[in-house]
């Protein structure tokens, strides 16, 4: 994607480009070692210098490459967000076995209540993941501008929520979740980045933030009664 003036009709803006790896203007430079490890291709640097291509490269038309982004942003967080939500649910099967049949302080772990807190708001937060990502879904397919909003939220908790399923499962099974012997350290791993990928939570809180107040305040002038002046004298009722 590159920037690229207003020519021929076509607003300035960004473009997309589809680019040849045989082309001498791109070179992909040193891999950059991150702690995930499941994408494939990784996380190289690219060197782009002097890369020529020829019109019938621009993928869509000229000056609406952000546009096009934007539209695969939301499917794009919701795919991200199912893949982690399985990896959760694994995390947290091997936490119940885990839990079902080790003993300790004369029962199985899972009969304990710290440990059946633990296991609970693993549920509670996988479940949640759920239904947040079946709703933006359903929204994406009949309201894209709405569901585009909701799967920015979707990002944020299940990206955090899935990041404490895999951790609970850990702290379940002990010494053995922080070694190789188990798969859940390498999950962690895996699930960490998520945070950041897609646009870190940070922004996307922001954005959240932003549209929540803005659209309280569109309501308000619409018509909606104003509720954040206090009351003085009538005891605090709503």
């Amino acid at each position: 994607m590159a920037r690229t003036p207003a020519v021929d009709g076509s607003p300035e803006g960004a473009t997309m480009f589809l680019v040849d790896m045989t082309n001498p203007g791109l070179r992909i430079g040193e891999a950059i070692h991150t702690i995930d490890r499941s994408i494939d291709g990784g996380h190289p640097h690219l060197s782009i210098t002097d890369c020529f291509v020829p019109d019938d490269a621009v993928l869509g038309e000229v000056g609406l490459g952000f546009r096009y982004a934007q539209v695969r942003l939301g499917p794009a967080r919701l795919t991200h967000c199912m893949r982690w939500l399985g990896l959760a649910r694994r995390a947290l099967d091997i936490a119940l076995d885990r839990a079902g049949r080790r003993e300790l302080f004369g029962g199985p772990i899972d009969s304990l209540g710290l440990a059946q807190n633990l296991i609970s708001d693993s549920v509670i937060d996988i479940e949640t993941s759920d239904a947040l990502i079946s709703k933006s879904a359903t929204l994406l397919h009949t309201d894209p501008k709405a569901g585009s909003a909701m799967s920015s939220i979707a990002k944020v908790h299940c990206s955090e929520a899935i990041f404490r399923v895999v951790d609970r499962a850990i702290q379940i099974c002990g010494g053995d979740g922080v070694s190789d012997g188990l798969p859940l350290a390498q999950y962690l791993n895996e699930v960490r980045p998520f945070r950041i990928y897609d646009g870190p939570n940070e922004t996307h809180r922001w954005a959240i933030a932003r549209r929540a107040s803005a659209g309280r305040s569109a309501a308000v002038r619409a018509g909606e009664r104003y509720q954040g002046d206090a009351v003085v004298g009538r005891g605090g009722g709503a």
